[in-house]
C-alpha cells in the first residue's frame, strides 16, 4: 500500500471473515468481507458494484447476536482480470455512511481484540 492509501484510510483495518449481505435497487449480494475498519468494508466478489453506488449491508460480527445494518457507497473496486495469471482480492471498498454509534462501538471493540491478539 502506497503512503497516500494509507493516508486515505486513516483507521486501521483488521482481516475478518464475515458474511455479508449487500442489496443495492432490488440487486442482492450475499458475499464474505475479508477486512473491516471503523469506517469500511471490503467485500470480496467477482461481481463488485461501480463506484460511487448506494449499497445497504448487514452484517453480524462475531460474537455479537445482533446484525449491524447500515448503508455503505463503494468507494473502489478491483474488477475481475481474466486474462491474468493473477487477480488478487478482486471486490470492492465500501464506506460506511450514517452508522449508528452503537455499531462503530462494537467494530472499535472488535479490532481492539485481534490488534492483541
Amino acid at each position: 500500500m502506497s503512503g497516500s492509501e494509507s493516508e486515505q484510510r486513516g483507521s486501521k483495518r483488521i482481516p475478518v471473515k464475515l458474511k455479508v449481505d449487500c442489496q443495492c435497487e432490488g440487486n442482492f449480494l450475499f458475499e464474505n468481507a475479508t477486512n473491516i475498519s471503523e469506517h469500511g468494508i471490503f467485500i470480496e466478489t467477482t461481481e463488485p458494484m461501480s463506484a460511487g453506488t448506494m449499497v445497504d449491508l448487514q452484517f453480524t460480527l462475531p460474537e455479537e447476536r445482533k446484525a449491524v445494518e447500515v448503508l455503505g457507497e463503494v468507494i473502489w473496486t478491483n474488477p475481475v482480470r481474466p486474462n491474468r495469471q493473477q487477480n488478487h482480492n478482486p471486490g470492492m471498498g465500501i464506506r460506511f455512511v450514517n452508522m449508528k454509534e452503537v455499531d462503530k462501538e462494537k467494530i472499535l471493540t472488535l479490532i481492539k481484540r485481534i490488534a492483541v491478539l
